[in-house]
């Protein structure tokens, strides 16, 4: 595991280093850049409908031919509905998680115009999971509300495909976090601290 934060930390260490090295006269002049992300978790849902968002600002700190490197801030949002959870039929109520993180972009471009990208973004924060809901049991006279709530340490990155429009970008995305696959002693993907979100985004560049 420390092996893993003196990682992370060189990953938000390494954009300040960055700024000194910019290969060109027009990365003098920051662009910053917001995207939105609509996202699906393709590994919890067998726990019901899901949907969820993130939304992000980044700093581009290093502009070169082919390479792009940016530092920012992401806000997650993910909302599961577990009326509908695979497992059982006694549960009526639903699974939020809300991270706020610090990311770091880097991006290539396959071609000299600066259209076709591919993107690679690591992460590292902290997420709120909280569950709500009430547990029935008819035939046992069970009628019970329930809420947990439940803060950790999270990380992982972000892989994505898109293309650049003048201002606007659209991409297609995989977000995968790694908490949970990469703890000592425990290996589940579908538990809701590993998830692996896909999706689509659209971003502007200011």
């Amino acid at each position: 595991m420390t092996n893993y934060i003196a990682v992370l930390l060189f990953i938000l260490a390494f954009p300040v280093l960055a700024q000194g090295q910019k290969e060109n006269k027009e990365s003098d002049q920051k662009r910053w850049e917001l995207e939105f992300l609509y996202t699906q978790d393709i590994l919890n849902t067998s726990y019901g409908k899901n949907y969820g968002y993130i939304f992000k600002g980044k700093l581009m700190c290093l502009d070169s031919k082919h390479f792009t490197l940016s530092y920012g801030a992401a806000h997650q949002n993910s909302y599961i509905n577990e009326t509908d959870n695979s497992f059982t039929d006694y549960v009526d109520g639903y699974t939020r998680d809300i991270g706020l993180y610090s990311i770091f972009d880097i991006t290539y471009y396959l071609f000299n115009k600066k259209k076709l990208y591919l993107s690679l973004e690591p992460f590292i924060g902290a997420t709120h999971l909280k569950s709500k809901g009430t547990l029935k049991i008819p035939q046992y006279s069970v009628y019970e509300k329930y809420k947990n709530e439940y803060v950790y340490f999270n990380y992982g990155f972000s892989q994505s495909l898109g293309y650049n429009i003048n201002k606007f970008s659209v991409s297609a995305f995989a977000w995968v976090s790694l908490k949970g696959l990469l703890d000592k002693g425990r290996n589940r993907p579908a538990d809701f601290d590993s998830r692996f979100f896909v999706g689509l985004g659209i971003g502007y560049t200011l």
